[in-house]
């Protein structure tokens, strides 16, 4: 099972690689939160660990150590030193972490995953293979439990999630792509904003995660340095807590105001095809948004695609088309967004995403 609205997140690094790039992508899409950074002391250095981290997060675990491995660690900024050390021993040396757990069952659950992943990262097998190995592991410790074994990975993810629950943990399975995922928390806090649209307020809810006992994958692979953040429901969202600075326009405006707009579509266009979902909510994110508008249409522009089957990245070019039309009409050339004021950059925004509404309706 994939998992809709899966978002990726970091705690440095904008791997927002389409949301994962700057453009904060909703659906199975992957986004990043980023810590202050410090001076690098070399550049191309830390070019290369960042290059390494973006192998890891596509779970090619091989490419990330030979990069690390060819880093002089003197030369590399002190924000990756541990984060590099921690992956050469995860991913080089194939040390599992220890796992904090009490509860035996759940500790060899979370030790399979760590098994399979590593397995998975250095291409020790087929895929196929280490999916079956996941399966056959499992299933063994599902029926130790006094569960029935189940002929699918999709198939064992009740019986497990049961066997979290009964313990008082909560559980995500299902694929962050390319791996089977398994996240595990202990604390669930529910949040419910009255979010202002151009068009609307919306009810949100979010639900905030804290107390991981495993934040998928990409946590395993890059030491917890970058991890999913979240993801959608039809009527709420999920959010790793960590990973969120509430004040933060990253949060009220690309996370809030982007899911409001998404759920507020939903319900009065529900036949509306994904790239034109994420034009609006990026556009809304521009009408709202104070502080972050110019940092927002660069990332935007930065990360364009003709292709709408990636439509994170075909909304972005539709949207820098359109307001650069807006903004400077009948030029040819991309305006200088910081020659713009912010609340022109709001004022258009707000009249493309009125016009769209009233074509559609």
């Amino acid at each position: 099972m994939l998992h809709s609205g899966l978002r990726l997140t970091a705690s440095s690094l904008a791997l927002l690689f389409a949301p994962m790039l700057g453009c904060r992508g909703r659906a199975s899409t992957p986004v990043v939160a980023t810590a202050p950074a410090a001076a690098a002391i070399d550049d191309s250095t830390d070019n290369i660990m960042r290059g390494a981290l973006a192998n890891a997060v596509q779970a090619r675990g091989n490419d990330a150590v030979a990069a690390m491995r060819s880093i002089d660690s003197s030369r590399l900024a002190m924000r990756y030193r541990a984060t590099r050390a921690c992956m050469l021993q995860r991913l080089g040396a194939r040390v599992a972490p220890t796992i904090e757990l009490s509860d035996p069952f759940l500790r060899g659950v979370l030790a399979t995953y760590h098994e399979y992943w590593l397995r998975s990262m250095r291409d020790e097998h087929p895929s196929a293979d280490n999916e079956a190995w996941l399966l056959e592991a499992l299933n063994a410790r599902v029926a130790a439990a006094g569960e029935a074994k189940g002929a699918t990975l999709d198939d064992l993810e009740a019986p497990l999630t049961s066997l979290a629950r009964a313990r008082g943990y909560h559980v995500l399975f299902g694929v962050t792509s390319p791996l089977r995922e398994f996240m595990l928390w202990k604390t669930e806090t529910d949040a419910h904003y009255d979010v202002r649209l151009p068009e609307s307020t919306q009810a949100v809810t979010v639900v905030f995660m804290s107390d991981f006992a495993s934040l998928g994958w990409v946590g395993f692979a890059t030491c917890d340095r970058h991890h999913t953040g979240g993801w959608t429901k039809p009527d709420r969202l999920y959010a790793v807590r960590s990973a969120y600075d509430l004040d933060s326009e990253d949060f009220r405006v690309s996370y809030l105001a982007h899911e409001g707009q998404h759920f507020s579509d939903a319900k009065r266009f529900p036949d509306m095809k994904q790239e034109r979902l994420e034009y609006r909510a990026k556009l809304v994110e521009l009408a709202v948004g104070k502080a972050s508008v110019y940092e927002l249409l660069d990332a935007f522009a930065g990360n364009v695609s003709s292709d709408p089957e990636v439509p994170h990245s075909f909304a972005n070019g539709r949207v820098v088309r359109d307001m650069a039309a807006r903004l400077s009409p009948g030029k040819s050339d991309q305006p200088r967004w910081r020659d713009v004021s912010v609340e022109r950059i709001n004022a258009a925004a707000a009249a493309l995403l009125r016009e769209d509404s009233a074509k559609t309706a």
